[in-house]
């Protein structure tokens, strides 16, 4: 196969693998606003328009009041009327509308003087008419420069001045000279801390979609059909590279590029200071400094600064700003604000605000959005679950609408169900009861959890007479019982309903702990009457069983205790444990 249609059959499937598209909508409304917060007009228009806006609240002024309206007005109206007074600009990626910081004034003017760029001839070379394009762009930011035009003026009236000193800084002040290019091509390579008042056109010719002047016609960005490098800025498009738009890049070592619209290939590493669009391949490391929308692959690691749309895989971790994607990483991803998507770990998972992410990590999950499933090993955090949570230890969110599993459970509302041994929903089914038995006169319960699952924490008492050794005096023992069970309440009526439950409970018979088997198993299903906003009264029968191996210290009977009546309906022994079961009933108030 020839190098042609190698390089012509990768940029196809690099292609295939990121092609995404996205049009503004163009329904037309009209709206009028006066001093609204932008975060209320962006979630009507998103609305209104059915379009999602990503962006980052670090940097958007959400709560900056505007007043403006529209009047039959399409979706780019509508949003070049809104932004216009803001340090905001958009664009839209993959069927979203992506907001940023833009200055606006670089804009107002290079959309006015801007040179014009002419189409290139070769796409592997430079463009024989970029110098004369500089020039010209030195030319209007010399202009722009008040302390040298000042310093111009004051060699000009001064009349000590050497005249040899006056003709040299007027050669370096002219738009052509050597030495002025020799100053300014520093600045244009890279963005330093002296650089940052500079034009931004001045300072990059690879701008992003959202930094170009508004002028369609003008043309900033250079591109090359191929590049080939063996470290950064020792290749074909030399000291250019990271200004420089590949279709197709090799990195023998490792690359630097000012962005990719196709394939990029790097043996170590692959750093990209714009966009990449197509699939992004290292046996180390990937770096993307702004979009990323495709495919992401590497050994170790990958960086996406900004909005990530496709997917991330790596060996070690995965880190990206915001968007819509699958990050799968040996260790952890993190996404820092908005995800939507899918994140597999064996660590953990990271999300930021307002995601909606599915996660599984071996140890952890964080999601300060909504998540529709969260699986981990120890523990999940997030903000609203639609599915469930699965975990070991424990399980924190908002609002739960599906299932949460684990030893504890934290959660504000569940309209779903919560399983574990300690339930603590804030707005659930928690209860107090005081109530009496046959078995055990006194009882005490707590009931936490929700109406479809909740805990029951228990303690009960009874005293009972008992002779001593002469049986000349009788005193009193205490016998008391600690015990943890599960119900479930069924909504009869508007004031009623229906609980079953199950209980264990430990008896400790006529001392403080009874040692070995003494355990007491309770069925309850009892009937609920509100009589108030927050108090009922129930009642209801009681299935009660005793499993003992205790011997009576004064008969020596086994499994002998004054919580048994006298009639059974069950009473026997297996194994040495004897079982004994009878009916009880149980009533009380609840709080």
């Amino acid at each position: 196969m020839t190098l042609r249609k190698t390089l012509l059959l990768l940029a196809l499937i690099g292609g295939a693998c990121c092609h995404l598209s996205a049009q503004s909508p163009t329904k037309r409304i009209s709206v009028s606003y006066a001093k609204a917060p932008l975060k209320r007009i962006l979630d009507d228009l998103s609305n209104t328009y059915d379009v999602r806006f990503a962006y980052s609240p670090e940097y958007i002024p959400l709560q900056q009041a505007i007043t403006f309206s529209v009047n039959n007005a399409t979706l780019n109206e509508t949003l070049d009327k809104l932004l216009e007074p803001l340090p905001v600009a958009y664009r839209f990626i993959g069927g979203q509308v992506v907001l940023r910081p833009a200055q606006k004034e670089v804009q107002k003017i290079s959309s006015k003087i801007a040179p014009k760029e002419i189409q290139q001839q070769s796409p592997l070379y430079v463009d024989p008419r970029m110098e004369q394009m500089l020039a010209e762009r030195r030319r209007l930011w010399q202009q722009q420069m008040p302390s040298i035009q000042h310093r111009d003026a004051g060699l000009a009236t001064d009349q000590n001045q050497n005249p040899e000193n006056l003709r040299r800084f007027q050669q370096f002040s002219r738009p052509d000279s050597n030495v002025f290019a020799s100053i300014t091509m520093p600045f244009e390579l890279e963005k330093t801390d002296t650089a940052q008042s500079l034009p931004r056109y001045l300072l990059d010719s690879s701008e992003t979609s959202m930094d170009r002047p508004v002028n369609p016609s003008i043309k900033t960005a250079s591109s090359r059909l191929a590049q080939i490098s063996l470290l950064p800025f020792l290749g074909t498009n030399a000291f250019k590279s990271n200004r420089t738009t590949n279709n197709v890049s090799v990195n023998l070592l490792w690359g630097t590029n000012g962005g990719v619209e196709g394939l990029e290939l790097g043996t170590i590493g692959n750093n990209i200071r714009n966009d990449v669009k197509g699939v992004q391949v290292a046996g180390l490391v990937n770096t993307v400094g702004d979009d990323l929308i495709g495919t992401q692959l590497s050994g170790l690691l990958n960086v996406v600064a900004d909005t990530l749309q496709g997917l991330q895989a790596a060996g070690l971790f995965n880190v990206a700003g915001q968007g819509f994607a699958i990050q799968a990483a040996g260790l952890f991803n993190v996404a820092r604000h908005d995800f939507n998507g899918i994140q597999g770990a064996s660590l953990f998972n990271v999300a930021g605000s307002r995601s909606r992410t599915l996660q599984a990590g071996g140890l952890f999950n964080v999601s300060g959005g909504e998540t529709p499933l969260q699986l981990a090993g120890l523990f999940n955090v997030a903000k609203d679950v639609k599915v469930g949570q699965v975990s070991v230890l424990f399980n924190v969110a908002r609002h739960v609408k599906g299932v949460q599993i684990a030893l504890i459970n934290v959660a504000d509302t569940v309209s779903g169900v919560s399983f574990a041994l300690l339930n603590l929903v804030a707005k659930g089914y928690n209860k107090v009861e005081l109530y009496g038995g046959e078995s055990i006169y006194g009882n005490l319960s707590l009931k936490i959890g929700v109406k479809r699952f909740y805990n029951i924490f228990y303690f009960g008492a009874r005293k009972d007479k008992v002779s001593t050794t002469n049986n000349s005096d009788n005193t009193t023992a205490l016998t008391w019982g600690l015990g943890y069970g599960a119900g479930t309440a069924l909504r009869l009526g508007k004031r009623t309903l229906l609980n079953f439950e199950a209980l264990g409970i430990k008896i400790n018979e006529k001392e403080p702990w009874t040692y070995g088997l003494h355990a007491l198993a309770q069925f309850r299903l009892l009937y609920d009457f509100r009589i108030g906003r927050s108090t009922s009264l129930f009642l209801g029968p009681t299935g009660n069983m005793l499993f003992s191996n205790r011997l009576d210290p004064e008969t020596q009977v086994l499994g002998q205790s004054v919580i048994v009546p006298a009639k059974t309906l069950l009473d026997r022994t297996v194994n040495g444990v004897r079982q004994q079961a009878w009916i009880g009933f149980n009533a009380g108030i609840r709080f």
